[in-house]
Order: structure tokens, then sequence, then C-alpha cells
């Protein structure tokens, strides 16, 4: 054997190169933060292997016939060989566990970001370095499933709430919501701006709804109160064709499949009130052609049979009874142009009922000079329906106060002449006190309105009252003097018996005319009522009781006049209603 040639049992003497070259790829296959890896035991085996191998590889060269120079520059081949190879597998190695850190921290970005979407309730942290890389995979893979699992839930909540508000939107015709950055916004938010859109839009559904059969129902009642066609006398008009159509399907077909646009709503609306608003143009035509007709059969004398329409007629606002009413009405007006005189003396007998409800005193009364005219013609005619109408709408407009004018004259009355017990007698003065103030806020209320004060008989309010209760106290006290004198006593004249028997004496003084005074002549007039000229007031009449009323109690000098036309002077006018009054 030569001195290059060894064997394994005996030590081979190697040299130094050979040996610092030995160390040095220990040196630079060990790994340097663990320096207790090249001295470890289980490792030694190697180490021989590969030395022996070297050394084996040596002879072969030796003994092939290579120089020293040679086997060393063979054997530093071998070693970079080695030494190459080895650094391949450290850098593989080393590039797993680089792909599974990123791969870690992708999963722990994603885990980030879920954590942001679904607002977890745990916190993400990142496992401990001091974990084999694995444990750190698998601690990553189970938080990441954690988080899908809350993903999937959240996820098929929003797809639930995108199905009913893309279902509502669709029935109203509303735009969905879109989100300016939907993968990045919170489920949360999302969840809160869907439901509160759903909430809106489940409102509107409601709200129109309603709305809906509202008008769809007002629609179909003013076909039958209008006699429109089934087309709902919709005009023809061929650019509007498919908006009527569309408008027809609202009204008619079934509410579930019709779509609860704003336009439709506001369509229908528009419908319906144009068709409210004819309806309540025909109800209003309809009640003053009635009112209209009623004045004419009444004033006319009319009996049943000789009326065309019974009255009060069934929905006189629709089109076919407003053609029936026009129609009879010019047939009584024809008649009334034959019967003109009796027509107007009927309305004036109207107007005398009005004056008597609105406590007219004589003068007001005469302001109309209407009522002196002996001319029936149209022009007389249309002055006593204007002078009607006003008294009509004077009386509606103040019919509070006249209600509680009659209520203070009937407890009036009542604590004049009636024997009442003293319980009862507070009573009626509870009630006369608060009737009183009633009617004295109303004029003040009509006052302020009107500029000036409301009068009853001609004067104010107040003085009325005044009046009233001066007059009650001067009959009094006349009571009292007759009794006194039906006793044979002579009775003792107080300030108002003095004062009304001065009254009296000027009075007579005033209606006795001089030789060389000339009684005013005025032409006749129609004259009030008795019972509005003096202080008692009874609840309004119907005008045939008032008719009745005026021929019994005032035809000897109404008609009297009217027929032969005799002027006669106002003074003596008042002295012959005197005369009637005292022996009613």
């Amino acid at each position: 054997m030569s001195d290059r040639t060894f064997s394994l049992e005996e030590v081979i003497p190697v040299s130094s190169t050979i040996v610092d070259r030995t160390v040095s790829i220990l040196d630079r296959t060990s790994n340097s933060e663990d320096q207790s890896f090249e001295c470890s035991i289980e490792h030694l085996p190697f180490y021989r292997s590969v030395e022996s191998d070297l050394l084996l590889m040596k002879q072969y060269l030796f003994k092939r016939g290579l120089n020293e120079h040679e086997i060393v520059s063979q054997e530093e081949i071998v070693i970079n060989a080695l030494k190459e190879s080895l650094n391949q597998f450290i850098q593989i190695e080393k590039d797993k566990n680089d792909n599974l850190i990123i791969t870690i921290d992708n999963i722990m970005n994603e885990c980030d970001h879920l954590n942001h979407l679904l607002e977890l309730e745990w916190t993400i942290e990142k496992p401990h370095d001091g974990l084999t890389i694995f444990e750190q995979m698998k601690r990553a893979n189970n938080l990441l499933e954690s988080s899908k699992h809350v993903l999937k839930t959240k996820t098929t909540e929003i797809n639930e709430l995108r199905i009913q508000e893309e279902k509502l939107c669709q029935k109203l015709n509303e735009a969905i919501v879109e989100f300016d950055n939907e993968d990045e916004t919170p489920f949360a938010r999302r969840k809160t701006v869907l439901e509160n859109r759903i909430h809106d839009l489940t409102n509107f559904q409601v709200e129109r709804s309603s709305h809906v059969k509202q008008y769809r129902e007002q629609l179909h009642q003013m076909k039958i109160e209008l006699e429109l066609d089934n087309n709902y006398n919709l005009t023809a008009d061929n650019s509007n064709d498919n908006n009527n159509i569309a408008l027809l399907r609202l009204i008619d077909e079934p509410f579930e499949t019709i779509e609860l646009s704003k336009a439709n709503v506001s369509n229908l609306q528009t419908l319906a009130n144009e068709l409210d608003a004819r309806y309540q143009k025909n109800k209003t035509k309809g009640d003053q052609l009635v009112e209209q007709l009623t004045a004419l059969y009444d004033r006319l004398n009319m009996n049943e049979i000789d009326q065309e329409i019974k009255l009060p007629i069934d929905n006189p606002h629709r089109p076919s009874n407003l053609i029936k009413l026009e129609n009879e009405i010019e047939r009584c007006k024809d008649i009334r142009r034959q019967n003109m005189k009796t027509y107007i003396l009927n309305i004036r007998e109207e107007i005398f009922v009005q004056y008597e409800k609105c406590f007219y005193s004589r003068e007001q009364m005469e302001l109309f000079q209407g009522l002196y005219s002996n001319v029936f013609n149209e022009e007389t005619l249309e002055q006593h329906e204007k002078e009607l109408e006003e008294m009509k709408t004077y009386y509606n407009r103040n019919e509070q106060i006249f209600i509680e004018l009659h209520r203070w004259l009937d407890a009036w009355e009542e604590y004049k002449n009636a024997i009442i017990e003293e319980k009862e007698r507070r009573h009626i003065e509870t009630t006369l006190k608060k009737a009183q103030e009633n009617v004295l806020t109303l004029a003040d209320e009509y006052e302020q309105t009107h500029g000036h004060s409301f009068h009853v008989d001609g004067i104010s309010i107040i003085d009325f009252f005044t009046h009233e209760k001066e007059n009650y106290s001067q009959e009094k006290e006349l009571e009292k003097a007759r009794k006194q004198l039906a006793r044979g006593q002579t009775p003792v004249l107080t300030n108002t018996q003095q004062s009304v028997k001065r009254q009296l004496a000027h009075t007579e003084v005033m209606k006795t005319p001089s030789k060389q005074q000339q009684p005013e002549v005025k032409p006749a007039t129609p004259f009030r009522p008795s019972s509005a000229m003096s202080n008692k007031r009874f609840p309004p009449l119907q005008p045939q009781q008032n008719k009745v009323r005026l021929m019994e109690k005032n035809k000897k000098l109404y008609y009297h006049e009217k027929q032969s036309q005799v002027n006669c002077p106002y003074e003596k006018h008042d002295s012959i209603l005197n005369q009637q009054d005292k022996e009613v």
C-alpha cells in the first residue's frame, strides 16, 4: 500500500490542507444560528462517512496516478459540489418556510379584513413566533374558518334583505340602494341601510296602497254618480291613448297586479280630483235647482198632480236628473210668466217671514222699495228674489245671534207672565243672564267684523234689552195703578208713570195736524206683522202659517190699501196698527 492509501481501520494521515477544508465544510454547512447542530452526536456517522468517502476517492485518484495537486483539485470539485447541493437543499427548505410564512400573513390579513367587515366579537391576533410554522398555519386557518362561517351567515342575511328590497322597489318602481364600495362597507352598516330602506319602502307601499284603494273606490263611485261610461269619459286622443289605457288598468284591474309607483298614484289622484270637482259642482247645481224648483212649486201653489217631479228627488246631482230639473224649471217659469202677480205676492210674503226672523223694524223694511210697487213684471220679480236671497243670507250668517235672542225672549215672556215659584224664577233669571251675555258677545263680534252695531227692531241690541226691561217696569206700575183705581184709590204716579203720561200726551199732539200743517203723504206700504211690532216674539213661522196670520190680522188694512190704492199718512197707519193690537 502506498503512502496515499489507507484503510478505515487505521488512522489515515491527512494533510493540513485537507483537514482545514474539512473543518471549513463543516463550518459552512453548519447552522450559524445553532452551533450545537455540528456537534450533535447523531451527525458524527455522516461526517465520518463523508470523510471516509473523500479518502477513498483520494486513494482511487492516487492509484490512477494523479499527483497531489491534481488530487487536491479534484477533491475541491467534489467538496464544492457537495456544498452547492447542500445549499440548494437549504434554499429549498428556506423557500418553503418563507412561503408558509407568507401564506400565514395572507390568512391573517384576510382575517383582519373580515373582522373589519363583520365587526367580530373576538380579536384577530397573529400566532406567536415561538410556535412552529405548521402550528401557526393551523391556528391561522382555524381563525379564518370561523370568520368565513360568520361571513356566510351575514351574507345570507344581506341577500335576503336585498331580495325584499328588490321586490318592493319593483312594486313601487323605486331605485335600489347603491353603495359606493359595497365590498368594503361593513355588513352592519349595509344591514342597517337596507333595513331602513325596506322600512321606508314598506311605509310607501302601505301609504300608496291606501291612497290607490281610496281613489279606486272614489272613481267607481263617481262612475255611478256622474253616470260615466266604462272609459270614464276619458277624451279620445291618439297621443294619450296609452296613458288612458294604463289609467283604466289602474282603476279596474285586480289590485295585486298594479304597480304602486308615484306616477300611477298621482294619475289616479288627478282623475279622482277632477271627477270629484265635477261631482261637487253637479251637487251644488242640483241643490240649487231643487231649491229653485221647490220655491216655484210653493209660489205657484202647484199641487202634486201638476208637479212633474216629486220632491224631494233622489240624487238630484246626477246628469239625467239635472236635465229633468232644468226642464221642469223652464216649464214652471212659463207658468210663472202667466201668473206673475200671484208669484211676486207669494215671494213678498216670504220676505215678510224673513223680516220677522231677522227682527227688522218698519224703517228697515221700507228701505226695500220693491215692496211699494204694484207693477208685477220681471224687473219687480228680480228685485224681490234679490231681497229674499239677501235676507236669507243675513239670517244664515247671524243665525246664532237670532237663536240666542229667541232663547232670551222665550225666557223673558215666561219671566213676565207666568206665576212661578222663587226657585224657578231664579232658574229663569240665570237663563236670561246667560242668553243675554251670549247675544252681546256675538253682537260684539258682528260689530268688529262689519264695523257697525247689530240692530234689533231698528235699534242697537243694548238699547233693545234696556227698552224691554223699561217697558216691563212701566207695565207693572200701570197694572198697580189700575188695581188702585179698581179699589177706589187715587194712584200715585211715579216718575216712570209721569214720563209715560207725558209721552202719550206728546204723541197725541203730534198725531193731530193743524190747519197750517199738511200731513206728509207716503205711498201705501205693506206693514210688518203686528207680532213683530210688539214686544212679544214667536219662533219663525212657516210660509203657509205666516200667510194665514197675515190674512187674519191685517187683511182689513193691507189688502184694502192694496186694492183701493188709497194712500194714508204713516201717523194714521200707526193708529190703525195700535187699534188692531188692542183688539187682539
